[in-house]
């Protein structure tokens, strides 16, 4: 049996986690903590989910845990090894290059780097590294190495580390017709917050607006359900706006991502960006930043998406963008039939025994 587990158990490492166990052709298991306190659940998590582990009924043969789980204090509360029960953890994120809330109380008071070597620790301790994109782990190991230089005593060593890339994975979606749109229908499928950038977002509309492009617009995410989100896209986009607001069934959501054709991604920090792999997937031509995790969904696919310098480079590529129809596509290595495959050879290469 393979056990994940997941100390943030909400969004993306909600979906992920869940598909996992849909998927794998092993017995999958979850042992989780709700997704709020982040702070408190990579310090306190792993003894609330060490008491959990011990109440099993049934002891996992490999063990995956995310980077929100302090995995050697979950270990040493669980009464168990890795010689026992390997383990791999999965980077959603990581906290070298995770952005700091200019409010953050530990950022102020110079103790930033306390959960960064969280991570650390875990990946030291860990079998095996898996990230979920090349930009994760380069700024992972980049961090890390940083880190060391400035300990006491910089003993340690990063560089036999095993590691790996995984995708989180879509859902391979229906054949999808070229799209023939006469007016470009515009999408935002992200949260409604700060680090998304929409007020750069808001700005590209408001310039096609001036330069008379005509464009329509589907507003998706947590957050734009809000009643002030909705009255800014009713003011300001009354004509142009399709849909706003975050739907809750999975298929509402992709039959809008399906009616769009472009999507305009203006995100600050991204350490995979999943809305846009699934809104690409559905034929969206992205427009993304030549920054962080983006430039990895272009690779070997540049005619899917356009990449501008971040943030000035923006008006114009929206621009050039909308002017003319585009289709996109995903690469395969996106989907979970190549997600799947790639976790299996993994898990039977750290346990060939391993019990369907």
């Amino acid at each position: 049996m393979i056990l994940i587990i997941d100390s943030f158990f909400t969004g993306s490492h909600k979906f992920w986690g869940l598909e996992l166990q849909k998927r794998l052709p092993f017995k999958t298991e979850l042992l989780t903590l709700s997704g709020k306190h982040w702070k408190w659940r990579m310090e306190g998590g792993a003894y609330e989910l060490a008491q959990k582990f011990q109440k099993l009924s049934e002891k996992p043969e490999i063990i995956i845990a995310t980077d929100m789980v302090n995995i050697p204090l979950f270990y040493a509360f669980s009464r168990i090894t890795t010689k026992e029960i390997p383990c791999i953890i999965y980077f959603h994120e990581n906290q070298f290059a995770y952005p700091k809330s200019s409010l953050d109380t530990d950022k102020i008071r110079g103790r930033d780097n306390h959960y960064s070597f969280i991570n650390l620790s875990s990946a030291l301790f860990a079998n095996h590294l898996v990230f979920n994109s090349e930009f994760n782990k380069v700024s992972f190991l980049e961090g890390a190495s940083k880190l060391i230089k400035e300990l006491p005593n910089n003993s340690i060593k990063i560089k036999n580390l095993i590691t790996h890339i995984i995708y989180p994975g879509i859902q391979t979606p229906p054949t999808i017709e070229p799209k023939t749109n006469s007016i470009p229908v515009l999408l935002w499928n992200h949260r409604w917050e700060h680090d998304k950038n929409y007020t750069l977002f808001l700005k590209g509309l408001e310039f096609l607006k001036e330069k008379s492009i005509d464009f329509k617009l589907i507003v998706l995410g947590k957050g734009t359900e809000k009643k002030e989100v909705k009255k800014l896209f009713e003011k300001r986009f009354k004509e142009e706006l399709l849909h706003c607001g975050y739907v809750e069934t999975n298929k509402e959501y992709l039959s809008l991502l399906s009616k769009a054709t472009h999507i305009p991604v203006t995100s600050k920090h991204d350490f995979f960006g999943l809305s846009v792999a699934e809104a690409m997937s559905y034929g969206c031509f992205a427009i993304l930043p030549k920054h962080q995790a983006y430039p990895e969904h272009l690779l070997e696919n540049e005619k899917s998406g356009v990449l501008y310098d971040f943030p000035g480079g923006f008006y114009k590529a929206l621009e050039n963008s909308v002017s003319t129809p585009k289709n996109a596509y995903v690469k395969g290595d996106f989907f979970f039939e190549s997600i799947i495959e790639k976790w299996t050879t993994l898990f039977l290469k750290v346990n060939s025994s391993l019990s369907k």
